[in-house]
């Protein structure tokens, strides 16, 4: 079997799929940089590269989690408690493995390490699905292939 999109947060004990459908994902890599101008001479210099941590913006909405549907009010609620608990961080040794893509049966994944919540918010207003956004922030850039905990 292949790669499957599931983005979940794994926290070294629990493994928790973000509720579905997600509608929006977008990871952002940036880099640090010198630059640097001579005057009276065409263009600049840029030196010393260096990559940033890596930021991830989801978009969702609470339909199901895990494969079960969420259709009530108030088992949508529930969710949206279990995601924010999920996503507490309150100190560097909170912090949880962010999974884009994985495959238990193939032990395929990728994943971001050392993630940190920066916002979460949810809107209540249409009470037949909910919505949800999260912002992330992982420290290390590199997208790892190894499992949990790994």
């Amino acid at each position: 079997m292949a790669l499957t999109f599931k983005p979940a947060v794994y926290d070294g004990m629990t493994f928790y799929e973000l509720p579905r459908p997600i509608t929006a994902m977008r990871v952002q890599d940036a880099w640090d940089f010198e630059q640097f101008k001579v005057p009276l001479a065409n263009g600049d210099f840029v030196v010393g590269h260096s990559r940033q941590g890596v930021d991830i913006a989801i978009e969702g909405q609470v339909g199901t989690q895990a494969g079960d549907l969420k259709i009530s009010e108030a088992d949508m609620f529930q969710e949206l408690e279990d995601l924010r608990a999920a996503l507490d961080v309150t100190s560097s040794g909170d912090e949880y493995e962010f999974f884009l893509y994985h495959d238990i049966a193939t032990a395929k994944y990728r994943k971001l390490k050392s993630c940190s919540t920066i916002r979460f918010d949810f809107d209540l207003s249409n009470k037949a699905l909910f919505t949800y956004s999260v912002a992330i922030h992982a420290e290390d850039p590199t997208i790892y292939t190894t499992a949990p905990g790994a």
